[in-house]
């Protein structure tokens, strides 16, 4: 009983005060159905191909795919290789940690390597994060902004944030555009502007923020008819996916009125490059690409999670491993695993989960307890059918037959609603322990839902 009650109580603190997302999520069934396209069509491609690129394993983990099947662990050792860490590139050593996050391994041990500590360590008196942890260099705006979201992605402490943000935001042109080159200070351009919003926002800028109105102005102002975006002269869904993430990141919902053209708006420009196998053309006419792909996707997921895909990859690990809650609901047992530090117990349940409609249902008592939810604070209005659940500050609301959520009387979108079956309320499983501040994953081959929260790592 002792181990149990610690167990709720870190779930409590940690629910009430990490892991906010970083808009609210929308309900858009074109959307989910484009996403769960996309990921068929990138896990297809592996078997026809045999290893894809880091990026689309990072927008599948980062999407909720379990990957223990997959062969991502070699693209972490194609990556890691001793030829590609010589090189020095800081982009390598970031899509690197990205990489390892999403293959669940540790980027502060990775065959004896700290490659978190290597990119903390290239922060350069500027501020900026070194072009190469070897040679440093301050001409590439990509490399620090990836640096930024892998150390948070990793649970580490940016060394000089505030640098980090002044030098970013000292590299804003007139216009309110960014360029990857920061000697070059008039070309605007659209994919390097949305990355930045993407940095910005892991620093805490919000949409409040002067630097990052300028640079939504500079968005719509170019923003074209159909509701796209365009680089190199081309319309593209890349551009639309970093415009969307950019969005997101700051607290900006790309489908406001704001961003809305006489065709459409960036999500709906963006779903038109999807072809009927699943992948995205970079270009209309162009055919699949797996670039396009896996941007595509991690913009939708952004839009329907509304989370980032570093805040969806973030492992908290440290040098004794990592130490994480979770909780394991099997689809038609009659029991949960909840697990801490390695230490797992098992709870007999009277009524078993289901899968409808995509989604994992689970009866609310047992999902609220599972959660850190004292019984006292699972309230049931049966008059209205709604229920509340509440942990420390987090207050989560849901109403049987509703698809709308309410977390701290904030509404977010779902594509299911609570459902009543044999007199016992079911709620779906993910909105609820999202709301919560958890990452969810499903394992299919098990048809069992996989809750966990980090609680343990480097600051």
């Amino acid at each position: 009983m002792k181990r149990i009650a610690c167990f709720l109580l870190a779930i409590a603190f940690c629910a009430a005060v990490a892991f906010p997302a970083s808009a609210s999520p929308v309900s858009s069934p074109q959307a989910g159905e484009a996403l769960k396209r996309a990921k068929s069509y990138l896990l297809k491609l592996e078997k026809e191909r045999g290893v894809l690129s880091p990026w689309s394993y990072i927008a599948l983990a980062a999407s909720g795919e379990n990957l223990g099947g997959s062969r991502i662990s070699r693209a972490c050792e194609l990556l890691g290789s001793d030829e590609e860490l010589a090189s020095g590139e800081m982009n390598t050593y970031c899509l690197l940690v990205f990489t390892l996050l999403a293959a669940g391994q540790d980027p502060f041990n990775y065959r004896g390597k700290n490659i978190v500590e290597v990119i903390q360590q290239a922060q350069l008196p500027s501020g900026k994060f070194a072009d190469n942890v070897k040679t440093g260099g301050e001409d590439l705006v990509n490399s620090h902004i990836w640096a930024v979201l892998a150390l948070k992605a990793a649970g580490a402490s940016v060394p000089d944030p505030e640098g980090a943000r002044r030098w970013l935001a000292g590299r804003q042109h007139e216009d309110g555009s960014f360029y990857w080159n920061a000697r070059d200070r008039k070309t605007a351009d659209v994919d390097s502007t949305g990355m930045v919003l993407m940095a910005l926002g892991a620093l805490g800028e919000t949409q409040e923020s002067p630097v990052v109105q300028k640079a939504v102005r500079y968005l719509q102002s170019v923003q074209k008819a159909s509701g796209g975006f365009e680089s190199w002269g081309a319309e593209n869904p890349e551009s639309c996916s970093m415009v969307i993430l950019g969005l997101r990141t700051v607290g900006i919902d790309p489908q406001d009125p704001a961003f809305r053209k006489p065709e459409g708006d960036p999500v709906t420009a963006l779903l038109r490059f999807q072809l009927p196998d699943g992948s995205f053309e970079h270009i209309e006419g162009g055919g699949a690409n797996e670039m396009a792909t896996h941007q595509a996707l991690m913009a939708l997921d952004a839009l329907l999670s509304g989370e980032i895909f570093w805040t969806r990859l973030k492992r908290e690990a440290g040098p004794g491993g990592r130490e994480e809650l979770s909780v394991r609901f099997r689809v038609g047992k009659k029991w949960y695993v909840t697990s801490w530090s390695g230490q797992e117990e098992r709870h007999e349940m009277d009524a078993v989960p289901f899968v409808e409609s995509g989604r994992t249902f689970a009866p609310v008592r047992y999902l609220a307890l599972a959660l850190g939810v004292a019984e006292r604070d699972i309230l049931w209005d049966g008059k209205n059918r709604t229920v509340a659940l509440r942990v420390g500050n987090t207050t989560v609301r849901l109403t049987v037959g509703s698809r709308t959520l309410y977390v701290n009387g904030r509404s977010r979108g779902m594509d299911v609603a609570p459902v009543v079956r044999n007199g016992r309320t079911y709620l779906p499983a993910r909105y609820v322990a999202e709301a919560f501040g958890y990452r969810v994953d499903w394992n299919e081959s098990l048809k069992e839902v996989l809750i966990t929260l980090p609680v343990k790592g480097k600051q």
